[in-house]
């Protein structure tokens, strides 16, 4: 019985490999049409908007005032007498979050892992200048909310439910503080894990003071912080957070926040950051962080405000001693 079931598996097998070499001689046309996201910003259907959890908020189209966001981004140049020029900018953007059709499945054998995921692509362009318009950047990835759960059996992981580790009755806990992700796929040649946590505030959040200047604080660190300026809280080119506070000066008078998620991750957080060879030789990432504010305003309306740090390391150079932050921070509205 054993050998005829293994040479019925051996002819299917033949049988399906020979159709998939001559796939149009079985009149099979794949269809293209069928979407990895689901229409109207992905999928909207309660199941999956609960499991999402602090993500569903995200789903649809935002985007910025013109002169809502700022950059701050250090450059090499070793012809400059620091070796550093800036190339600080307001910005505007555009980011879409489409949620997928159903979750996916880390199996672990005694219980699994779910993934509930939304994909996003984001598009920055500069405010004014000589570029005025024109697109700056663009990247694109996923946000994940992790959830461990009991796994099913077989392949299409269906009841009964194998048994919880040790025979317990519960699996374990997913871990909060790596309970949510976002992976970034950035085209200078940077794929960015960066793992962290989520948490909800009355009102509006507290903006933290964002520093700029190189670190740590050395004599040539000290003649390049020269260039960003006077070191104030109040200039943008060492605080470039000053712009969500100034946002949230103007909902306090006319539009005032009631409810904040909050959802901060951290590549140092059991995360990585990859870079191609020249990068890594040139201008490595030694670490990213973002955190975004889904905020709730009175009117019932959405608000995103962000920052992100990107650490920057000028490798082969004579600051290569030297870490630079390179912050942008902004404010989007919900407009699909």
């Amino acid at each position: 019985m054993f050998n005829t079931v293994t040479n019925q598996q051996a002819k299917a097998t033949a049988d399906h490999l020979q159709a998939a070499l001559q796939p149009n001689k079985q009149g099979f046309v794949p269809d293209y049409n069928i979407p990895l996201l689901a229409t109207g910003g992905g999928n909207n259907q309660p199941e999956t908007l609960s499991a999402l959890g602090p993500l569903a908020d995200l789903i649809g189209t935002w985007a910025s005032a013109r002169f809502a966001g700022f950059n701050v981004m250090p450059l090499p140049q070793e012809t400059a007498p620091e070796g550093v020029i800036l190339f600080n900018f307001p910005y505007y953007e555009v980011i879409t979050f489409s949620a997928t059709q159903g979750k996916v499945v880390n199996r672990g054998g005694d219980y699994q892992q779910n993934s509930y995921t939304i994909f996003y692509e984001q598009r920055v362009f500069f405010a004014d200048g000589d570029k005025k318009d024109q697109l700056v950047h663009a990247e694109n990835g996923t946000w994940l909310n992790l959830a461990t759960t009991s796994q099913g059996s077989g392949k299409y992981n269906r009841p009964p439910y194998i048994p919880a580790p040790s025979g317990g009755a519960n699996v374990p806990i997913q871990n909060p503080e790596h309970a949510i992700v976002k992976q970034v796929s950035i085209p200078h040649g940077n794929s960015i894990l960066a793992l962290g946590n989520h948490h909800f505030v009355d009102g509006r959040p507290e903006i933290p003071i964002a520093n700029t200047l190189p670190q740590p604080e050395t004599k040539a660190g000290t003649a390049i912080a020269g260039l960003y300026g006077e070191n104030s809280p109040s200039n943008p080119n060492i605080n470039p957070n000053i712009v969500l506070e100034q946002q949230l000066l103007v909902n306090q008078a006319y539009n005032p926040i009631t409810k904040t998620d909050i959802l901060t991750v951290n590549s140092d957080n059991d995360g990585l950051v990859s870079s191609i060879p020249f990068c890594k030789n040139h201008v490595d990432v030694p670490n990213f962080s973002t955190t975004y504010w889904i905020e709730r305003l009175s009117n019932g309306a959405l608000q995103l405000q962000y920052t992100q740090n990107i650490s920057l390391q000028f490798n082969n150079t004579k600051n290569s001693k030297l870490l630079f932050p390179h912050i942008t921070a902004n404010t989007l509205f919900k407009v699909g």
